[in-house]
């Protein structure tokens, strides 16, 4: 079995049940509490930490084109200048974060989506972008598995942090331990998951390894930390998968019978089509690895990226896109 990391996240701290909301409320939110088991939360509220108190009047994001401010209209208060001097203070102290869970649509948190208003009044024009926090983390911590508990609600999505964020914190372990073979064990390790995530960024990571014996730890580490960004940046194509799947499958060309390829290569079809989710697939592979005792692909992470009680294919049916 495979033992993962526990990855260091950032949590908008109404998500984790605290009743720090605007209007006093907490969130229970179902994603957070399994999570929660598997990662060491960092709980932050940014607006309680400027000395806002629960509840409070409500706060919004204006720019009339000077640059935005965080306003408080029921008050006429301006709030930026303590919001920006907590964002820089807190996240310069965060030197170990793996990922960041942020409030969706937060006017302090949220990192995409937030209503960006033209002037404090009622029925002023907006657009959309990010709150303080959430755009200043995306800033400093730009390698980071950032994300809404909002959009999490969509599969696809969620499986994109997921093993993104437990990613980033199995290469943290690597980064500590300074040593070159574990740094070659996590290169081969995960083979299968760059292959799905990005080709170009899996061989460059292999030469960063491979020159890793003339180069100093903090320079191989850093060279190896910035092409992996690159590599997990965005979410795996179905194609990208598919190809990596295949070729999980060529190591066993001679082991498996003819209805057992033919059900694989159905079943990656419909996947193919939207049809069938990637996790099916994954654990198909994993078991003919277990079956024929292929050490190698079993300790692909690619075929268990995150711990698998995260695994839940139910979304919020908007996006679905297995």
């Amino acid at each position: 079995m495979r033992q993962f990391a526990r990855p260091k996240v950032a949590l908008s701290q109404c998500l984790g049940s605290t009743a720090c909301r605007w209007n006093g409320a907490a969130i229970d939110d179902p994603f957070v509490r399994r999570l929660a088991a598997h990662v060491d939360f960092l709980p932050v509220c940014p607006e309680m930490a400027i000395g806002l108190g629960a509840p409070r009047a409500p706060l919004r994001v204006v720019d009339d084109g000077s640059g935005p401010r965080l306003l408080q209209p029921a008050t006429g208060l301006d709030h930026t200048r303590a919001m920006v001097e907590f964002c820089q203070n807190h996240l310069a102290g965060l030197t170990a974060v793996d990922g960041f869970l942020l409030k969706d649509r937060s006017p302090s948190c949220g990192p995409h989506g937030v209503r960006i208003y033209a002037g404090p009044q009622k029925g002023a024009s907006s657009r959309q972008g990010g709150g303080f926090f959430g755009l200043m983390a995306q800033q400093t911590h730009p390698r980071a598995a950032i994300e809404t508990e909002g959009r999490l609600r969509n599969f696809t999505l969620r499986e994109h942090f997921l093993t993104k964020l437990f990613t980033l914190a199995a290469f943290g372990q690597v980064a500590a331990s300074e040593r070159l073979s574990a740094l070659v064990e996590f290169q081969a390790a995960n083979k299968l998951l760059l292959m799905a995530y990005n080709q170009q960024a899996m061989r460059a990571l292999g030469r960063v390894v491979a020159a890793g014996r003339d180069a100093d730890w903090p320079t191989l580490t850093a060279q190896y930390a910035n092409v992996l960004q690159q590599a997990l940046a965005r979410q795996a194509s179905r194609a990208n998968h598919q190809n990596a799947l295949q070729h999980a499958m060529g190591w066993f060309k001679k082991d498996l019978t003819g209805p057992e390829k033919a059900h694989f290569l159905d079943l990656l079809a419909k996947y193919r089509a939207g049809k069938a989710p990637l996790a099916v697939l994954q654990a198909l592979v994993a078991g003919w690895a277990i079956r024929h005792q292929n050490s190698y692909l079993a300790g692909q992470s690619y075929l268990r990226p995150y711990p698998e009680d995260l695994l839940d294919l139910g979304d919020s049916g908007k996006g679905r896109d297995f």
